[in-house]
């Protein structure tokens, strides 16, 4: 896995690039870890004052609470100069991809990860993603999973810059129900586990 879903870590970018991280979750918190052992600049966002305080810990440039701030994509634009971010790890969705459209910066890459904030736009107010892709000729990218390589990448960049995953909790394989549970109810930080064999 790369920061940017596709150039590989190490490549041109990092350094003096500005990512922003959607939620506390396992994917947004190692993307965090990576991101800051990179040298970006970091901006994460959370409804949690006390996971931003966590994530400010593992090196989070900036945090925004979007509960007490619903604007934040004004304020990343304030944190960036006008500028905008040049990367996004879009996990929220239907109600915050045109926030993400309208915070990131000219020429810059949302992977889109997930979807918390649901599927589907608010009544009478459709997205169209070709408009805002081309006002700022952004890519938005879906990513599931990568190949190979990049994930023996991912381990060598996390052993490299000793970064330790956040695991939040580890559940044993007979409370797998409990586990998704738990993960959907969303007050985890980092990643939750589940161990198939002991």
């Amino acid at each position: 896995m790369s920061i940017n879903g596709m150039r590989p870590l190490g490549h041109p970018g990092g350094k003096d690039e500005t990512v922003l991280l959607q939620g506390t979750g396992g994917v947004s918190i190692s993307g965090l870890q990576i991101a800051h052992a990179a040298g970006a600049e970091t901006i994460i966002t959370s409804s949690s004052d006390a996971k931003l305080e966590r994530a400010k810990s593992l090196g989070a440039t900036h945090i925004i609470n979007y509960k007490t701030d619903p604007e934040w994509q004004d304020t990343v634009m304030r944190l960036t100069n006008d500028h905008g971010v040049a990367i996004i790890l879009e996990a929220g969705g239907a109600q915050t991809l045109r926030k993400s459209f309208n915070c990131i910066a000219f020429g810059g890459l949302i992977n889109a990860i997930g979807y918390l904030s649901g599927k589907e736009d608010d009544p009478g107010d459709r997205l169209n993603a070709n408009v805002l892709a081309l006002r700022r000729n952004v890519t938005l990218k879906g990513i599931l999973n990568g190949p190979k390589d990049r994930f023996e990448e991912m381990l060598q960049f996390y052993d490299q810059h000793k970064i330790k995953p956040v695991v939040d909790r580890v559940f044993p394989f007979d409370q797998a129900k409990e586990a998704f549970k738990y993960l959907y109810s969303g007050g985890h930080f980092g990643k939750v586990v589940i161990r198939v064999k002991q």
